[in-house]
């Protein structure tokens, strides 16, 4: 699509980091980020982020390879948190992976989702340091894809991860590396967090790697954490 083409919601490319900054915005509380996510689905979120040329799928979609065995693939529960409308979750179906749970509190970007069935079962609702309803021990793995910004995943739901992860499973997450230490929480949080799990046994880093171009040419993160117990 060339760049002064519209969108379905009358946007283009080049004005996506525009419209974008709109609502990802330091201050910013999860109940505006819904809102705002809502309202984009509507206006064409999908089609936006499609004609962008980023890396971070590539990237998620190596990693997960990278865990499992492409013989394995099709019998790993995975579950999306962050799901949107589904794209991480295509990315993992096209390399093989077919058992997936998508976790979005944003309604309209999880119907979206639902319309294409890349998900077996969605759940409408934050993912937060209190437990949550899903049973302990449930997923072989947990992906966080670009979830991790002003008003998103707090860093305290690393602790619900992994008590719904099976032991030696895995954590996968992609995020502008920037946002460690531009958000309050995970500039904070996120370091005396991770290193208090590693202590107590509950984790270990696996990976923990920068790549160009996660989005709108922003240099990203790959965290890949083993949940132990």
């Amino acid at each position: 699509m060339a760049a002064s083409d519209e969108t379905k919601g009358g946007e283009t490319w080049e004005n996506l980091h525009s419209y974008a900054s709109k609502g990802i915005v330091p201050g910013v509380t999860r109940e505006q980020v819904t809102d705002f996510y809502n309202q984009w689905a509507i206006g064409g979120y999908d089609k936006m982020i499609h004609d962008g040329k980023d890396n971070a799928l590539e990237v998620f979609q190596q990693a997960l390879q990278d865990l499992f065995p492409a013989d394995s693939r099709d019998k790993a529960v995975v579950l999306d948190v962050g799901a949107g409308t589904g794209r991480a979750g295509q990315a993992m179906l096209d390399v093989g992976f077919k058992v997936l749970d998508g976790l979005e509190p944003a309604r309209e970007m999880l119907k979206v989702a639902e319309r294409k069935e890349v998900y077996r079962h969605t759940y409408t609702c934050y993912l937060t340091g209190q437990p949550s309803h899903i049973p302990a021990d449930t997923y072989d793995c947990v992906t966080v894809a670009g979830v991790m910004a002003h008003g998103g995943l707090p860093c305290a739901a690393f602790e619900e991860m992994c008590r719904i992860v099976k032991p030696g499973g895995y954590i996968v997450n992609i995020m502008r590396r920037a946002f460690l230490q531009e958000v309050p929480d995970y500039a904070h949080n996120w370091g005396p967090q991770r290193e208090r799990l590693e202590r107590e046994g509950r984790w270990r880093v696996v990976r923990m790697e920068p790549y160009p171009n996660h989005f709108m040419g922003h240099e990203g993160l790959l965290m890949v954490l083993q949940v132990l117990q």
